[in-house]
This record gives structure tokens, C-alpha cells and sequence, in this order.
């Protein structure tokens, strides 16, 4: 018999039989085809399978808890190889190099609720790395204890791929991700003062930004500057903020960013006149709506704050830290918050 808990598809978890007549638990061949309409329906998801023995000991609410704890670590493995791996093709619109498949490992826990062993059963992920961490974060994974004194097998299937991006060929896409580049090279500016020899600097940004457009992890190439300059370049291009995508997953952002060197240190990012003039314009049209709603210009932001756009301090900052592991907790205990939130 064959029980399936899911977390991540339309957002919940779910015990699944049979859906025709009754006349059953699902078969293996069943099981097969569920878990293939499950990941053609979801970006990423991770579904337990436990064995027949594994279901009279565990609560399914609790399994149901478990499998949704594992999506925030197993996701955390995806972000932090694709930011290493992953490599724009010419367009900039396709990526290479993308850490995307699914697997299944099969974990054995004592009667304490910890994880004794891991086994990769299958494997579709190209990349090698990808069921070794998914293995590490399950091993970290607390299930409930039993009494029985019996060791259990529950299967674990996670999968992930990159998220839609249907927004990219519109203009609107176009005109906010110009403009953010331009701001973050405005506010990486004092990274370059006194630090970059006079000369024309390409500075390439790659950003994995979430469904709401909170960048959550990026990286910055720039040989030609030292890594001191290019850290603190990391933290300017990482507060890059794209409009929110309900459907989306992780969304892959390449950005480019081109600054001129002074004899004299100033340092000029391009377009930034434009972006300048572009925020003027919108001023100029919030002061008329608020004079036709009779308010006054108290609340607006001085003019010093528009002439220089999001600001860094220059000291060198750190690289994005690494996503904390959960603790090792009981799953049934409440404050598990999952952030990658529901499907819809």
C-alpha cells in the first residue's frame, strides 16, 4: 500500500488513493504517473512515500508538516548551486547550466525520529551536487518518534526547475529592469571611488529573484575590478526589485551595468541623466495629482535623496550569507513558516 503526502503543489499536502471506483490503494504504476503529473504542475514540490509499515506509526498531519518543512532547505540547495552555475545564452533570456531535475532517496529513521541513512534511489538531476545536498538537508530533518523500536523507510521525492517568466518580452520588463540597473550602479558608485583605476568598467549581474521580486541571492562579474570592489558591488546590484509574478518560482535577471572611471576618480554610470530626469517627470506629476487633491508637499522627499538613488556605504560588504538550516525540531510543534508560499 501506498500513501502519497505532497507539499507544493496548489499550495497544500494531500493523502491520495485511487481515483476511480475504489477499488484500492494506488499501484506502483499509478504511483508513477501521479508523481509525473505532479511535477509537470509544479516548479518544485517534494512528495513522501511511506512505506506500509511507516503509515501505521506516523500521523499523516505530521509527514504532511515534514514534507513541506523540507521545501525551504531542498530550495536553498537550488539557489545557492544555480547562482554558482548557471550562465545566460545570448538572448538573455534562456540559461545554461540550470541545476533542474528531480530525485528520489529513500530515508531510513529510527524509532527517535532521526534520520539514520539516506539512499538515492533514482535521479534525473544532471548536476551532482543537487541529491547530494537534497540528502544533507534530510539527514538535518526530525521526524516524529514511535515506540515500537523499529527502524522505518519513507521515500522522498523532491524536484525543481526554474519558474515562469512571461513578463520578459514585454516593455514594461524593459523599462523597470533599466532603470533598477541604473540605481544600482548609482548606489554602487563609492565602491568604485578611490578603488578602480581611470577606465570603462562592464559590470554584469546575475539576480534569482522570487515571486515577489525580492532578489534572494546574486552574484557580480567584473574581472577587470578587484574582488574587494566587485563584494561590494554584490550588495548594490542585491537590492534589485522587479514587479511581483504570482506564478513564478525563482526568476533568473541579467543585468548589465556600465560606469566611466575619471583621471580624476568621479565616477559616471550611463543612463544615469536619464534616470534622473525620469524621476523629475514623476515628481512633477505627484505634486499635480496632490494639488488636485488639495494636499500639501510636506511628505516629499528632499531633492538631494532624488539627485543620488539608493546609496551604499563604500566599505566592503560580505557575500550573500548561506540560508540557515531548520533546527532539528518535532514537525507537529507550531511556528514552522515556510517562505516560498502557496501554489496558486
Amino acid at each position: 500500500m501506498l500513501t502519497l503526502l505532497l507539499a507544493g503543489l496548489d499550495g497544500c499536502a494531500a493523502r491520495t488513493k485511487n481515483q476511480g471506483s475504489g477499488t484500492g490503494p494506488l499501484t506502483k504504476m499509478g504511483t508513477d504517473r501521479y508523481l509525473q503529473k505532479a511535477i509537470r504542475s509544479s516548479n518544485e514540490g517534494v512528495i513522501l512515500l511511506p512505506s506500509e509499515k511507516a503509515q501505521r506509526v506516523y500521523e499523516l498531519p505530521r509527514l504532511n508538516e515534514i514534507a513541506h518543512a523540507l521545501r525551504e532547505p531542498a530550495a536553498a540547495c537550488f539557489l545557492h548551486r544555480a547562482i554558482d552555475t548557471m550562465e545566460p545564452v545570448e538572448d538573455e533570456r534562456a540559461f545554461t547550466k540550470v541545476p533542474e531535475g528531480q530525485v528520489k532517496i529513500r530515508t531510513r529513521i529510527a524509532p527517535s525520529g532521526e534520520v539514520v541513512s539516506t539512499e538515492v534511489l533514482e535521479s534525473g538531476f544532471a548536476d551532482e551536487h543537487m541529491p547530494e545536498c537534497v540528502s544533507k538537508a534530510i539527514e538535518q530533518q526530525s521526524f516524529p518518534q514511535n515506540k515500537g523500536g523499529l527502524s522505518h523507510y519513507v521515500d522522498i521525492v523532491y524536484w525543481v526547475s526554474l519558474g515562469l517568466q512571461s513578463d520578459v518580452h514585454t516593455e514594461a520588463y524593459r523599462e523597470q529592469l533599466r532603470r533598477e540597473q541604473v540605481a544600482a550602479g548609482l548606489r554602487g558608485r563609492p565602491c568604485l571611488q578611490g578603488r578602480a583605476a581611470p577606465g570603462h568598467y562592464q559590470i554584469d549581474g546575475l539576480n534569482l529573484v522570487d515571486r515577489y521580486g525580492n532578489t534572494m541571492v546574486n552574484r557580480v562579474d567584473a574581472p577587470a575590478l578587484a574582488d574587494e570592489v566587485r563584494t561590494c558591488l554584490v550588495q548594490a546590484l542585491r537590492d534589485l526589485q522587479l514587479a511581483p509574478q504570482e506564478d513564478a518560482f525563482v526568476r533568473p535577471v541579467v543585468s548589465r551595468v556600465e560606469v566611466d572611471v575619471g583621471g580624476d576618480g568621479l565616477v559616471t554610470v550611463k543612463d544615469e541623466q536619464w534616470l534622473h530626469l525620469l524621476e523629475l517627470e514623476e515628481r512633477a506629476l505627484r505634486a499635480v495629482r496632490r494639488a488636485a487633491a488639495g494636499q500639501s508637499e510636506a511628505s516629499e522627499p528632499p531633492q538631494d535623496e532624488l539627485d543620488a538613488p539608493g546609496s551604499v556605504d563604500p566599505a566592503p560588504v560580505r557575500d550573500p550569507e548561506p540560508i540557515p538550516r531548520r533546527p532539528r525540531v518535532d514537525p507537529a510543534t507550531g511556528g514552522l513558516k515556510i517562505d516560498l508560499g502557496p501554489r496558486r
